[in-house]
């Protein structure tokens, strides 16, 4: 039986935990420092706790020493020194963490302790990689790629009609953090929210599109002179959003109120994100769009998957928690099984390059009732 720990049991860290839980190979247990979130998981999936404060990395290390596998669920602020954490524990490890910096750069230290590492092993980050890849392995030559994504509620209520899927303050950063995009073979930097456009996508219908720095190691990782990675809301989430912006409601600079330092976006996040919570029971969707485009055999050709997934009330589980926890899931059972096994930090998309491997995370997908359509010419 195989030992795994899951570091947080949030949104996201729960759904791994029923995910490997279902899995009568994996013994696990879930380590966060809430209370009341790991008696969530302990009642509902019957998994083991661990109560620490992840936010130390030397913890992080202590405690990770005594498993298999590890996964990772923890905030993006936490990604890096987490990855380093279990990375020194030496233990493999797979993580959803939208770190603001770049995981490869502990590629040599994961290989030089024989640790296999995937990062932003979600839907997106994470599948948009991992198919890209497959379809960049399949073309003579691969020259665009276009991925647009997007969590929604099914409901649209006013003034937001938007509801946010996982951390919070981690949303804002895709409307703060400068975009990189690939132009011409270059890497170019996009403002945030910028090049809105209109996608008409079936059983949702039209959706506005913006950048976000969604294309991560894809960057770097894939010689493809085309590249851009979308945000999708529905229309009027753009502007709002830029209003909010340039007023400086997502400053993390302290200014002056009333002889009080205080950071605005601390400010917007106590009003805000109570609104951006989801209720009970309330349903939720996830749209996604790859297309990749180039020549095979000296044709034009092209691979198209398209995901619509959406909240589960069986299981209570919001589709950006499923569509994203189960990638991770799935994943490290390759990784525990031995059919991934590159030393080092891997993204998702050098899994990509072994169609066999796809196929299986695809079916495991279709298993758990998550399907990528795919449609390529």
């Amino acid at each position: 039986m195989t030992n795994a720990i899951i570091l947080g049991s949030g949104m996201v860290g729960s759904i791994m935990a029923m995910g490997l839980a279902a899995d009568a190979t994996f013994d696990v247990t879930i380590a966060d420092a809430r209370d009341d979130a790991l008696a969530r998981c302990r009642d509902r999936f019957g998994v083991k706790t661990i109560r620490a404060d992840l936010s130390d990395p030397q913890r992080v290390t202590q405690i990770v020493r005594d498993y298999d596998i590890v996964l990772g669920s923890l905030p993006s602020r936490f990604g890096l020194q987490t990855l380093r954490a279990v990375i020194e524990a030496k233990r493999n490890y797979c993580d959803i963490s939208f770190m603001p910096e770049n995981a490869l750069q502990l590629d040599e230290l994961a290989k030089q302790h024989d640790v296999t590492a995937v990062v932003d092993c979600g839907v997106a980050p994470g599948m948009s990689n991992m198919l890209t890849g497959y379809g960049v392995s399949q073309l003579d030559e691969c020259r665009n790629i276009e991925i647009y994504v997007g969590g929604l509620p099914r409901q649209r209520r006013w003034p937001f009609e938007y509801k946010a899927g996982f951390a919070p303050h981690d949303v804002i950063e895709e409307y703060t953090r400068p975009a990189r995009i690939v132009e011409h073979g270059s890497v170019v930097i996009r403002e945030a929210l910028s090049e809105p456009e209109l996608l008409d996508l079936p059983g949702v219908g039209t959706l506005e599109a913006f950048n976000t720095d969604g294309l991560r190691s894809l960057a770097d990782t894939l010689d493809v002179p085309f590249m851009k990675e979308k945000t999708l809301r529905y229309p009027g989430h753009i502007e709002l959003m830029r209003v909010f912006r340039e007023t400086g409601l997502f400053s993390k600079e302290p200014i002056d109120v009333g002889g009080q330092q205080v950071r605005p976006l601390d400010v917007t996040a106590a009003l805000l994100f109570p609104k951006w919570t989801y209720e009970e029971g309330e349903a939720d969707l996830t749209v996604m769009r790859i297309i990749v485009e180039g020549t095979k055999a000296g044709q034009p050709a092209s691979y198209v998957w398209d995901l619509l997934d959406y909240y589960d009330p069986k299981t209570g589980a919001r589709s950006m928690s499923r569509t994203t926890g189960f990638a991770c899931v799935i994943v490290a059972k390759l990784i525990a099984e031995g059919r991934f096994t590159r030393p080092g930090v891997s993204p998702p998309e050098y899994i990509g390059r072994d169609a066999g491997l796809v196929k299986t995370v695809l079916d495991e997908h279709a298993r758990r009732g998550i399907h990528y359509k795919a449609s390529n010419t």
